[in-house]
């Protein structure tokens, strides 16, 4: 049950100190914290120095070239000592208790190989104010229903059994976006999920869309299409309909990443999205700012389906 934390970094030394010292500030330690540097133009090394103040092992992997911040958790993965990885990006931070949670849904049920919680969501303008929640919904054998969505959700929230990154084979460099979900997707298919039940993360959205993978509107388009043509025999098997609520779904990530630059960007994936199976959450997409915040403050609640207990399937909606 060591602790080996993974954090990639590329020219946000600022934003990786606060990351790191979430990490050092944990109620329990992580054996080590492996810091490597996507060829930063200042390497980070003498400005974590002060953090060893906490008593952390904090180790720095370099990149002489940029590489990517999946081959850099690969890197890290590969030289970690620790039975269980958690990987940070640094851009976000964890809350004091993320990883004595998390090992704790280990410790209780052995038969888990991959641990994920929820995030509160906040703007690096002001990273104290939460503007968001997003909790866990899905927890068990989630392999074919992570298909239609990605339960599971960001690198930052999971801590997974070394020997299951290994087996499942690590980041696909390959994706230009959208690895960790792919990741997830081979990771379902080998381990049973759980989740820790808590916002232990605080996951950072940019101001600048171009700055985040998660905002890049070049680059969704093109990991959509590698993930059905990766898992192209696991939709077809999942029947006609099930195939337009996957493809209906992948299509809402584009759509979403799109948003952000704007409602025209977005409009032709929303239609694609909306033409291989309709949902509400790709027409919300194309709604004016502040309508899903008029919504939410209604006195009415829509009722959600229960998250599936252990050794259940659920079945996801695109």
């Amino acid at each position: 049950m060591d602790v080996s934390v993974i954090v990639p970094t590329h020219n946000r030394t600022d934003m990786l100190l606060q990351a790191v010292e979430s990490v050092c500030r944990q109620t329990v330690k992580p054996l080590e914290i492996i810091v490597v540097d996507d060829a930063s133009e200042r390497p980070p090394e003498q400005a974590l120095q002060p953090l060893k103040r906490y008593g952390a092992v904090i180790r720095c992997i370099r990149f002489d070239s940029p590489r990517g911040a999946c081959a850099a958790r690969n890197e890290g993965a590969e030289q970690a000592k620790g039975g269980i990885l958690m990987f940070l990006d640094d851009d976000d931070t964890w809350e004091p208790e993320k990883i004595e949670r998390q090992l704790a849904v280990f410790r209780a049920k052995p038969e888990v190989g991959l641990v994920y919680g929820g995030r509160l969501v906040v703007g690096d303008a002001d990273r104290d104010r939460v503007i968001g929640r997003i909790m866990p919904k899905a927890r068990g054998r989630l392999f074919p229903a992570i298909l239609y969505e990605n339960h599971i959700g960001m690198t930052s929230s999971v801590a997974l059994k070394r020997e299951l990154f290994i087996e499942a084979g690590g980041f696909d460099l390959r994706f230009p976006a959208l690895q960790d979900y792919d990741l997830w997707i081979r990771c379902a298919r080998l381990t049973v999920v759980d989740y820790d039940g808590r916002c232990n993360v605080r996951y950072t959205v940019a101001s600048d869309p171009d700055r985040q993978i998660s905002g890049r509107k070049d680059l969704h388009a093109g990991a959509v299409a590698l993930l059905q043509d990766k898992y192209r025999r696991e939709i077809e098997a999942q029947g006609a309909l099930g195939k337009r609520k996957i493809y209906a779904g992948n299509y809402f990530y584009v759509a979403k990443a799109k948003r952000r630059h704007g409602l025209l960007a977005a409009l032709p994936w929303c239609v694609r999205s909306v033409a291989s199976y309709p949902s509400l959450k790709a027409l919300l997409l194309l709604s004016p700012p502040g309508f899903v915040r008029w919504m939410k403050s209604l006195p009415f609640r829509f009722k959600r389906t229960p998250a599936p207990a252990l050794g259940t399937r659920k079945e996801g909606n695109a």
